[in-house]
This record gives structure tokens, sequence and C-alpha cells, in this order.
């Protein structure tokens, strides 16, 4: 009892909370999100109330249950200062790891059929392997070099698609294949068994450089964004075909935010590649990521300084961590005529109107496009819509609790280049004033047709009767174009009917 009498003394009481009081302080001002107008009030608060507990705790023979509450209170207010502190601290690191991001990862497996009997990549020492080089041939020889490096020098047959690859595997003119794990959904569009019948027996990761950040002053100045969305789960560091391709353009003086909507479908030339092909397929080449930026880059004649990359795990948590969003469904022409809509994820049945989404919901709507009479237009609409009730419940001053939650349920899922001190300078400059965000939003548009040629990314067309691919309207990407230069000029834009 006695040394807990000196443990819960006025004086080790006082040291006590004056070392939390400045950890938790330093804690703050560390993190950089909190605008000076409210940190220093913050901290006079603390040390106000710090001297008065200190006071209160003074012994009285008047009042001799007095000193103890405050007592109490003082220690409970250190608690409460030691754990968010640790809150902050972990709110930090988190974005700390979804920032800064310099690399990216290329899968590539060694698959051979289902029935053999190898079951390691030692199994297949000595053995034929057969690859088509045409789709990147820089990543395949790299992965023909680490496969070397585990079983010895291989012999590699070269076909001019990875259809024709997958064929000779079937055929057993070779005994394993090697194939980037980007394209096998392409190849389970083409032989509807080959999930079924082959196994992965090795599965390489080569990391390869990502784009590098062209720096803006991002709360001065206007800059560009690629928001690019992924069609896999897990790992966001791995590449995987863009299914959203956005262009967000950001002016932190006007408040202004401007979404171009890009059709994954467009057909465009590939950037590095002599050809034209559906932008999505860009994401195969050897470079990832940074071949659909450039090629954007190309014909949209824009510079991004930043991109961010998200997946569906990370679109997922993002909604769970910020409780939801309200979204008005707008009435489309869908293929039951009534507006309604079933969706093809999770099987909800929609319909026109305002609504509250949980994160599955909200991903069921962002992913379905098949129930609506332009397809792949209201998919991408209904994304900007989606990525609008995001920033309008990210922007509410309610948000700053969850700031923790957020870095730490996208920490695995969601990438960018921006550094972490530019992220917390526009969360503080958001902080310091308030304002809310004209999001804005244009969908590029075009036409659907049947074509026969594609740039190498992808290999000569696999279906005889050709691919759909959607021919970009020109008069659409001009008036993207002077949004963006509006935005990108300091000018104030302004969409009619908010396009």
């Amino acid at each position: 009892m006695k040394f807990l009498s000196k443990l819960l003394s006025r004086r080790v009481l006082f040291l006590f909370q004056m070392i939390v009081t400045i950890i938790f302080g330093y804690a703050i001002y560390k993190l950089n999100m909190i605008p000076m107008k409210f940190f220093i009030p913050l901290i006079v608060i603390l040390l106000i109330v710090f001297i008065l507990l200190y006071k209160g705790q003074k012994s009285s023979n008047e009042h001799p249950v007095k000193p103890k509450i405050y007592k109490i209170v003082s220690l409970l207010l250190s608690i409460v200062m030691i754990f968010g502190s640790i809150k902050i601290m972990q709110g930090s690191n988190m974005l700390d790891v979804i920032t800064g991001a310099d690399t990216q990862v290329i899968e590539y497996s060694v698959v051979s059929m289902k029935e053999s009997t190898y079951d390691s990549i030692a199994d297949l020492e000595n053995l034929k392997f057969g690859a088509c080089l045409a789709s990147d041939p820089i990543n395949t020889n790299k992965t023909k070099s680490l496969i070397e490096e585990d079983i010895g020098t291989i012999s590699l047959d070269d076909y001019s698609t990875t259809n024709d690859a997958s064929k000779a595997l079937y055929n057993q003119e070779i005994d394993a294949m090697i194939l980037k794990e980007i394209d096998r959904d392409a190849l389970n569009d083409t032989i509807s068994d080959f999930d079924d019948k082959t196994k992965v027996i090795e599965t390489y990761k080569l990391r390869i450089p990502s784009a590098k950040a062209n720096k803006a002053k991002v709360t001065q100045e206007p800059f560009n964004i690629f928001i690019g969305g992924t069609d896999q789960k897990g790992d966001i560091s791995t590449a995987g075909l863009s299914d959203v391709n956005m262009i967000a353009t950001v002016n932190p003086v006007t408040k202004q935010l401007y979404l171009t909507s890009v059709p994954r479908d467009y057909y465009v030339d590939i950037d590095g590649y002599n050809g034209k092909d559906k932008l999505t397929h860009s994401a195969r080449s050897s470079e990832g990521i940074n071949c659909t930026m450039k090629t954007i880059e190309n014909f949209m004649g824009i510079k991004f300084n930043y991109y961010v990359k998200l997946n569906f795990t990370s679109f997922m948590n993002i909604i769970d961590a910020i409780g939801g969003v309200d979204i008005d469904i707008p009435e489309y022409k869908t293929k039951n005529g009534d507006g309604t809509f079933t969706t093809k994820i999770y099987k909800y049945n929609m319909k026109p109107g305002k609504t509250h989404m949980d994160a599955k919901h909200a991903l069921a709507y962002v992913r379905e496009r098949k129930s609506f009479i332009d397809g792949d237009r209201i998919r991408g609409q209904n994304q900007q819509i989606m990525i609008k009730a995001i920033v309008k419940k990210i922007c509410t001053p309610a948000i700053v609790t969850k700031l923790d939650g957020i870095f730490k349920s996208v920490a695995d899922s969601l990438e960018t280049n921006m550094s972490s001190e530019e992220v917390r300078s526009l969360i503080n400059m958001e902080m310091d004033d308030l304002a809310p965000w004209d999001v804005l939003s244009y969908h590029l548009n075009g036409n659907d047709q049947k074509v026969m040629d594609f740039a190498t990314i992808a290999g000569p067309c696999p279906n005889p009767n050709g691919l759909y691919v959607m021919i970009p309207d020109e008069t659409t990407i001009v008036k993207a174009k002077g949004y963006i230069d509006t935005i990108m000029s300091g000018e104030l834009l302004k969409i009619e009917d908010d396009e």
C-alpha cells in the first residue's frame, strides 16, 4: 500500500502527466495534419487542465475526497493521451506505407498440365519450356534467368502468341509454359478449361520501377493524378489489368476536383508498341502501370504528376472505414426496362433513388455494366458518382477521428507515388479551412466496333471473328482536354449538367 501511495502521489502524477502531455503534443506536431490554429489552442488547453489538476490534488482537510478525484481524473486523462499518441503514430506509419511507391511487381508462373507428375521447379530440370516472348521479352527473359538459377540452363521455345504456347503445352510439345499471371484471365476467355487442366508449379515475382512523381506544390497549384483500378484482389503492388482509368485534375486553390473517366476498351496507340490495343491491355506491358499512364498522356496531351492505384480490396476497405456512402442512383436505361437492375456481384437488386451503401453494395454498384443498355459507359459514370460520394464523406470534420482506421484499412491495397509529406499537407490544408470541394466529372465516349488488329502487347486477335473495342470519339477528347486546361490554368471550371 505504501508503494501504491507513492506511485499515486501528487509529484509522481505531475511528472507522469507532464511526460505524457509532451509525448502527445509531439506526436500531433510530427503528424503534421493539424493546422497550427488548432494545435496551439489544444496544447494551451491541455496545459491549463494540467495545472488545474495538479492544484486540485493538493491535500485538503476540508474536502479529503477531492484530491483523490483529481488524481483519478489526471490518471485517466494521461491514459487517454497515451492511447491517443499510439493511434496517431500508428496512423502516421500506415500513411508512410501507402505513399512514396517506387516499385511494382510483375508475377510470372511456370505452368504445367495438371495430370503431369511435376510438383516443383526441380522436377522440370532438363525438360522443355515454352513462352510467348513477344508479349514481354524483357521480363520473360528475366524469369528464364531466375528459373535457370534454380535448375540450370533450360530450353525455351518461342511462340507467336500465348494461345499457341498453351496449345503446345496441351499437345505435350513442351513440358511447361512460362506465363505472366496477368494474362491468365485472357487465356481463360479463349481456352475455357485452361484453369481446370493446368497447375502452377512455381511463381516468380519481378520488381520493376514504378512511375516517378512529377512533383507539384500540392496546396498551391493544380496537378493531375492517374487513378487506376486493377481487376485483382490482394497485394496492390502486383500488376493487374487497368479496369478503372481516371484522370483526376485537382486545383487546391479553387477547391475543384475534375474527373475524366477513360473507357477500359478505348482502342488507342499503346506507348512503346507499334499499333493500337485496348487501354486495359496496356498494363500487360513490361512497364505495367507506367505504360497505361504514358498511353493516356499521349492521346490526351497531358502530364501526370502522381498516380493512385487501388484494387477491389482497398475500395471495399475505404467504404467500410468511412462508414459507408450515400448514393443517388440515376435512372439509367436498363435491360429490365424499368430502371432497376440486379448486380452480377452479390446479386443485389437496385433501383433509382437515394440509398446508403456499405462496402459490398458499393463494389457491386461500381462493377455492374451488363444490366445497362450503354454497358461500360454507365459503369464509368457510376464509378465517378462513387468517387464524388467518397470525397464528400472524407471532406467532413467528423472524418478526422477515422483517419487512423482509413490508413490502416488500405495499407496493403492502395498505393501512390505521392510522398507522405504531400498527403499530410493536403489533409492539413483541408482541416484548416474545412471548405467543401466542387467535384465535377466527364466521361470520354466512343463507338463500339469489332477489330482484328492489336498491338503486340496482347498478340494477334484470339477470336477469328474479332473482338469488340471502343473507337474514341475525338470530340469528347477535345472537350475533356479543354476542361483539364481550364483547371490547370487556375481558372474556375463550370460544366453545365455536370456531364
